[in-house]
């Protein structure tokens, strides 16, 4: 299965045009490395991106805005308080994957012009994801990763009070966006820089929907945030940057159209179990908007129902034809059993390489 690198492979699809199999992302949660390695007697450093055949990998540098500030408040046998490098104070429960906010950075909607932050240049805030990059250059297709405009500036406010504001004072929350965009941007450029990602490119990630879609209208929206994507993407581009995507959990289908304009060039993960069909859109975006994604984590792989989850992966890989698509889940996480990922994978291995050979009843 591997004539190409991932690199070649994963930029190809991304191309619209085919390379020698469908190229994967993943991301796996802990618990569910913890479960293929026990029931493959695997040892304790096996890695299941290796395993898997994992062609796309993304390393984030620390892009909070006070990062010298970070530290943990407080740690007992059944929690610890940090405060993060975006000032929030959160509460974290030792055997959870979710915190409480404590405290968020600003509690007001202070004079944004007297607002400052740590400098994007910062060598310690690289150092990780260069290592990251170093090692895994030859082995995957590396993408950076920097936050969008709205998640990073809510996550200053908190996410209530971040939503109260764009609907009280939306030329406040236009200032601070633009202010931690200019940031984000700052650090994307350097990144990309840094660590010599031309040749792939990088990621926005930015959660600005839920299950019905976005988070404010439409048009609030267009007017408040999207100018400054319109911004990073264009600088991301400047800086050389040969694919730039965007990462967005829930409903998207009506920003697509803003975001292909803005020059977005795939979107992660498309979420299957909100109707959005990755073979209606890539035809709708053919040699526009590739798909990063389109297998459904939610609801048909935990299933474990073998004929749902062929049918499902076969529709989605019908979205590869030509090129445009990496196949991949939102996450793998431990309501997907190892067995049923395993089955996933076998049904890759058979119809996903190139030219794609399956009839739609197969």
């Amino acid at each position: 299965m591997d004539n190409m690198s991932s690199t070649e492979r994963v930029m190809k699809a991304l191309n619209f045009q085919e390379p020698d199999h469908v190229p994967r992302y993943e991301g796996f949660w802990g618990e569910f490395i913890e479960a293929w390695r026990t029931e493959k007697k695997f040892t304790a450093t096996a890695d299941p991106w290796e395993y898997y055949n994992i062609d796309l990998l993304i390393s984030a540098p620390d892009e909070t805005a006070w990062p010298t500030k970070a530290r943990i408040l407080e740690k007992t046998s059944d929690y610890q308080t940090i405060l993060t490098g975006w000032g929030s104070v959160h509460r974290w429960n030792t055997n959870a994957n979710f915190f409480s906010e404590v405290k968020v950075a600003l509690e007001d909607r202070v004079d944004i012009d007297k607002l400052s932050f740590d400098s994007p240049y910062l060598d310690s805030r690289y150092e990780h994801s260069q290592q990251t990059v170093e090692k895994n250059r030859n082995r995957f297709a590396v993408f950076g990763k920097t936050g969008g405009p709205y998640m990073r500036a809510s996550y200053m406010r908190g996410i209530t009070n971040f939503l109260m504001d764009i609907a009280e004072d939306p030329e406040w929350v236009k200032a601070l966006v633009e202010k931690v965009t200019d940031h984000l941007l700052a650090i994307g450029v350097e990144q990309i820089q840094r660590m010599g990602l031309a040749n792939t490119g990088i990621g926005i990630f930015d959660d600005i929907a839920n299950n019905q879609g976005p988070l404010m209208g439409l048009k609030t929206y267009e007017k408040l945030f999207y100018p400054s994507l319109r911004k990073m993407v264009k600088a991301y581009k400047q800086a050389g940057a040969a694919k730039v995507f965007h990462h967005c959990d829930g409903y998207i289908e009506n920003v697509l159209d803003l975001w292909v304009d803005a020059g977005i060039d795939a979107v992660h993960p498309l979420e299957a179990r909100l109707g959005m069909d990755p073979l209606e859109i890539r035809r709708r975006y053919e040699g526009k908007l590739a798909i990063i994604g389109g297998l459904d984590n939610s609801i048909i792989l935990p299933s474990g129902n073998y004929e749902e989850i062929r049918k499902h992966v076969l529709r989605v890989l019908d979205a590869g034809r030509g090129g445009g698509l990496v196949l991949a889940a939102h996450s793998i996480g431990p309501d997907i059993s190892v067995t049923t990922y395993d089955y996933i994978t076998e049904l890759w291995k058979k119809y996903g390489r190139y030219p794609l050979h399956f009839a739609k009843d197969d």
